[in-house]
């Protein structure tokens, strides 16, 4: 009977031995996963707002007295030199009255309110009061108003955008900040632009029903580089850099995963996942920085299964 016993337990340590190598055997074979090392770049963020292209510095000239155009010697688009005639005038004793305030000034509002005025001294001429391209000239049997613009010339060489930037973004806006401009006049090219001004209140437009847009501030950019093909007028899209992170450390969006508030990703390091728990930062088009967590040289699992367990044997699939 004993020695029946003693063959019994014999038999049964090896079933468990054999299942017992089964099993660990079982255990170490690799999970096949897919992995990419993680990429080292700047990374930006940054806003698109819409704007305008305009000269940045314009000169507008007024004449002295109500008067009509009898000849013209310049149009729209012309490079005139400082003191080149424009135009001829014709005093007009029909128009005495001059207009009132509120209109020349939506009239400066209209045509460039950030521009100079300059007074003709002339009655009959108007003469172009600095070097530059003749925006606007009244045509030939126009009528004009004394001390009311009716000539612009602005330098070409020297452009800027004014955009409006919605309430929600402007806080982020400092001088200094880079941008990139389109138009759609040109669309293969891009241009560079520096941010040097924001208007300190913000303007919200209102409807003729009476509902109330969206609060905007505006900001100005000086183009810098190149602008050939820019002229004054074009709607412009900018794309203004807020933030920098240089040297930054990305992962793809697939590698992150999150367990509560905790954010994690698995390494391979000598053959094994590791979870690493990660803080992420910028959300990009298809990965995410990662701030904290991973050194440059890590290599990351993508899509990890859920049955992945920290230190698991696994194997890169080619």
């Amino acid at each position: 009977m004993e020695k029946r016993a003693r063959w019994v337990l014999a038999v049964t340590a090896v079933l468990l031995g054999g299942m017992l190598w089964w099993h660990s055997s079982r255990q170490a074979e690799p999970v096949q996963v897919q992995a990419k090392a993680v990429t080292v770049r700047d990374i930006y963020n940054s806003i698109t707002v819409s704007g305008q292209i305009e000269a940045a510095g314009s000169t507008v000239l007024c004449p002295s007295a109500n008067a009509v155009v009898s000849a013209a010697y310049a149009a729209v688009g012309d490079a005139v030199a400082q003191g080149d005639v424009l135009c001829t005038l014709q005093p007009d004793a029909a128009a005495t009255a001059t207009l009132p305030d509120s209109v020349q000034s939506a009239w400066n509002a209209l045509s460039g309110g950030q521009a100079q005025s300059v007074q003709a001294e002339e009655t009959r001429v108007l003469r172009a009061p600095v070097a530059g391209t003749v925006l606007s000239l009244p045509a030939v049997g126009e009528w004009v108003c004394a001390d009311v613009p009716c000539v612009r010339i602005a330098d070409l060489d020297s452009l800027q955008v004014r955009v409006q930037c919605p309430e929600l973004y402007a806080g982020q806006l400092a001088p200094g900040q880079r941008a990139n401009v389109t138009v759609s006049a040109l669309t293969d090219a891009m241009f560079g632009a520096t941010l040097q001004s924001i208007s300190p209140v913000a303007v919200r437009a209102v409807s003729l029903t009476g509902t109330s847009g969206e609060a905007t501030v505006e900001a100005v950019l000086a183009m810098s580089g190149r602008t050939g093909g820019l002229r004054p007028g074009y709607s412009a899209t900018v794309k203004i850099f807020t933030d920098q992170h240089e040297d930054a450390i990305a992962v793809p969006l697939e590698a992150v995963c999150q367990r509560g508030e905790q954010e994690y990703v698995f390494c391979v390091q000598q053959g094994r996942a590791v979870q690493c728990p990660v803080q992420t930062g910028y959300l990009l088009e298809s990965a995410v920085e990662v701030c904290e967590g991973l050194t440059p040289d890590a290599v990351v699992i993508l899509s990890p299964p859920d049955t992945l367990a920290d230190g698991a044997a696994v194997e890169v699939a080619a």
